[in-house]
């Protein structure tokens, strides 16, 4: 009798722990899935660590910034920017620099004064004028102003200058109003209108 209860006690607990089995089994490997399971990262972490060194100090935020500054360039330093561009234009023609001209004036500038005419898609005529016509030997500004439109600007004011075309006198005072374009980060001139001024004005 004892014998018969001693081998129902033994068949009773490996019936339960082969019914237990599986589920330890399972229970085994989800262990070892979370030990092997990398830490969650977000997106902006994932981008971080693609990042050189040197792009990863630049992209991170100042000290209580949430997203990184962009430089800003005040109004004040465009219409100084933009008045110097205007004398580096009158520089290039006074010198005859082709190259420095050809980065200022636009592909489609125009040109409307007294005694040259520059249409749309004229460009090369313009610069034949400046760099084999005209003798530029001194220039000044006054009372300019710069208007400021997004990308575009206006620039107005008197234009004094000295100069010649084979042998005839272009000097005096002229009104002039410049108008610059902003394209990819470059300023450019696209047109100009001079009127010539009565000499006791």
């Amino acid at each position: 009798m004892r014998e018969i209860q001693r081998r129902f006690f033994i068949y009773f607990v490996g019936a339960i722990l082969l019914a237990a089995a599986p589920s330890l089994v399972v229970r085994a490997q989800g262990k070892d899935k979370e030990t092997q399971k990398p830490a969650s990262t977000s997106t902006a972490d994932a981008w971080r660590q693609a990042l050189p060194v040197e792009a990863e100090e630049s992209a991170r935020p100042a000290d209580g910034a949430t997203t990184k500054a962009q430089p800003r360039v005040s109004r004040e330093e465009v219409e100084k920017g933009l008045l110097a561009l205007e004398r580096k234009w009158m520089d290039a023609l006074k010198l005859r620099d082709a190259s420095a001209l050809s980065q200022i004036v636009s592909d489609d500038f125009t040109l409307v004064s007294p005694r040259l005419v520059v249409a749309a898609g004229e460009r090369n005529k313009y610069f034949e004028h400046a760099m084999r016509g005209l003798n530029l030997t001194s220039y000044d500004f006054e009372a300019m102003t710069v208007r400021l439109y997004g990308r575009t600007a206006v620039i107005s004011g008197r234009l004094k200058q000295s100069a010649t075309v084979a042998g005839e006198d272009w000097g005096g005072s002229y009104l002039v109003t410049d108008v610059w374009v902003n394209r990819d980060g470059f300023w450019r001139v696209v047109s100009r209108h001079a009127s010539l001024l009565p000499v006791n004005k």
